[in-house]
Parts: C-alpha cells; sequence; structure tokens
C-alpha cells in the first residue's frame, strides 16, 4: 500500500490525521499524470483500508473529500466493470456466494452478512475467495452493543456531557395556558411535557455535535416556542446553530463552543405507556472523532392512563 502523510488540517486550522484527503488528491492528481503508476492501486487499497467508521472515514468532510479524489482513478483503472465470482467463508465454511458485473459496481448498498452468537466461536475465521478478472475490496468491522456502566458517562476535563428531564405541569393563568418545568423523579404518563436539558462543558472547540438518543414512546415537539414557561430558567435559551430531530434521536450543532459550560434543551410529547432504556446521550467536535463524551443511560417508566392526556400545544 502507499499514501501520503498529513497530521494538520489547514482548511479547518486544527490537528488531525488528513493523511486520506492528501492521498485521494495524490491518487486523483497521479490518474491524470500517470495513468499508468504502480502508486495508484496501491494508493486506493489504503483508502479502502482506512475506512475508520466502516463504510466511511472519519468525517463527513473527509468521506466527501476522498470520493472526490478516488473518481479519476475509478474512471480509467476498469475496476467499475468487474468480471468475477466471490465466496465468502466464516470458519471454513461457505456462507455466501455471488458473481459480480458491472451493474454491481454501482450497486447502492455492499453486501452485508449478519451472524448469530451461536454461529460464531471465540476465535473466528473469514476468507474471501475470488474468481475472475477484476479487483475486489472488502472490510470486516466488529461491533456489540453493552450497557455495562463504565462504557457511560465518558469524557475528561477537556469535553464532558450532562443530560436532565424535566417534566412541564401546566396551569392557566386567565385565558393562558403557562408551564412549569420540574425536575423528572418518576412515572409519567402519555401526554405528559418532557424538557431534556442537555449541559456540555469544556474547551473551546468548533463544529460540536450533540446526538440525543430519545425514548421509544415519545415524540418530538418541533414548536416548542408556542410552550409559554414561568419563571423561565437560564437554560430554556436556543444556545444551537442548527437543530435536527430524526426518528430515533436529537442532533443539536453548535458551530463555535467557547470554554466553558453551555445547555441545551428540547421537549418531547410522551405517547406510549412501557418502560423504556435511553441510551447516553454523546457530543464530539465532528471533524475530530477522537474526541468525545457521553452522559449516563436513563430509565423512563411510562404508565397506562385511564385519563384523557393533556393536548394543550
Amino acid at each position: 500500500m502507499a499514501h501520503w502523510q498529513v497530521l494538520s488540517d489547514t482548511l479547518m486550522d486544527f490537528y488531525e490525521d488528513s493523511s486520506p484527503e492528501a492521498t485521494a488528491y495524490a491518487l486523483k492528481f497521479l490518474s491524470k499524470l500517470k495513468p499508468n503508476s504502480p502508486l495508484l492501486p496501491k494508493a486506493a487499497g489504503w483508502l479502502v483500508a482506512h475506512r475508520t467508521q466502516g463504510y466511511y472515514w472519519s468525517s463527513t468532510k473527509q468521506t466527501a473529500m476522498v470520493i472526490y479524489g478516488i473518481t479519476d482513478y475509478l474512471k480509467q483503472s476498469g475496476e467499475l466493470k468487474p468480471d468475477y465470482t466471490i465466496d465468502v467463508m466464516v470458519n471454513d465454511k461457505v456462507v455466501l456466494s455471488k458473481r459480480f458485473a458491472a451493474a454491481d459496481a454501482r450497486a447502492p448498498n455492499p453486501l452485508k452478512l449478519t451472524f448469530k452468537a451461536d454461529q460464531l466461536t471465540q476465535a473466528n475465521s473469514i476468507r474471501v475467495r475470488k474468481t475472475g478478472v477484476g479487483r475486489l475490496y472488502w472490510s470486516a468491522r466488529g461491533g456489540y452493543f453493552s450497557d455495562e456502566k463504565r462504557l457511560t458517562n465518558v469524557g475528561n476535563f477537556s469535553l464532558t456531557l450532562a443530560r436532565e428531564y424535566f417534566k412541564l405541569t401546566s396551569t392557566r393563568e386567565k385565558d393562558r395556558i403557562v408551564y412549569q418545568p420540574e425536575r423528572l423523579n418518576g412515572p409519567v404518563n402519555p401526554g405528559d411535557v418532557v424538557a431534556v436539558r442537555l449541559t456540555v462543558s469544556g474547551s473551546d472547540w468548533r463544529y460540536l455535535m450533540i446526538e440525543d438518543p430519545v425514548p421509544a414512546g415519545a415524540e418530538f415537539i418541533t414548536r416548542d416556542d408556542l410552550y409559554e414557561v414561568k419563571d423561565k430558567p437560564e437554560w430554556w435559551n436556543f444556545w444551537f446553530t442548527r437543530r435536527e430531530f430524526h426518528d430515533d434521536r436529537a442532533a443539536l450543532f453548535q458551530t463555535g463552543f467557547d470554554h466553558g459550560q453551555h445547555e441545551f434543551y428540547y421537549l418531547l410529547k410522551v405517547v406510549n405507556p412501557g418502560k423504556f432504556r435511553v441510551s447516553p446521550a454523546k457530543v464530539e467536535p465532528m471533524y475530530q472523532p477522537q474526541y468525545w463524551a457521553t452522559s449516563d443511560p436513563f430509565n423512563m417508566e411510562v404508565k397506562s392512563s385511564n385519563t384523557t392526556p393533556d393536548t394543550t400545544k
């Protein structure tokens, strides 16, 4: 393999291993200047082998730059016209056989194999056998889920994250409905409104991202500006640069994070009864993924209620 090492990102102005980007640009340059250079397939192989996040590189920026740089090499190398068959063997047993043609090189989804625990042993071997013409790239990655305490509330003095939940109690004042946040310390009911408070502390950061999983029995309230809060706490403010609500998590972005402590919030409507374990929230600078911190997990109980839920919005 071959690569060009760069240990700083001049665009972002911080120290970061930018070798994948530098290698991709070198690959693009050589593909035009010396299309027969023996360094080309070595550099392409290095890039594939250094996808630190499994399917992609360390950040969205780095992934985009690698794809931009590798495009010219793929056009002239002929690798987009494979004609071969592969056999994937796990512990010497064939688990997948497939033929690849030109149409497969542009397929949107890679092949993915999943195994149950009883299909594997403590020491497992993976072999890939290819027959035919063309270059094959493959990778293997292991992952697991755990609720061990030592894996949560991770961080250090330069970046920490804490998460708290508050129930909003509604009262009527003349012709208005106002809410009072009270720290959540017990079960909630369907229809209740819950405020999530995220506190980030640490050094100066750029392009900070917070991702917070939500309980399976709750839905986002996107128009939280319509809720009038009595005796509004200081943290009830819009400090974020951008906020996104996904099916399973909230994502908040802060372009510039000054040294100290900043607090963010969003609202949830409790919908379904049940007992839900909420995974820890996570904060990280998007383009420096080696730094990150997490909160504690949280257990939320939503009781079945025969009363009419509070649907005030």
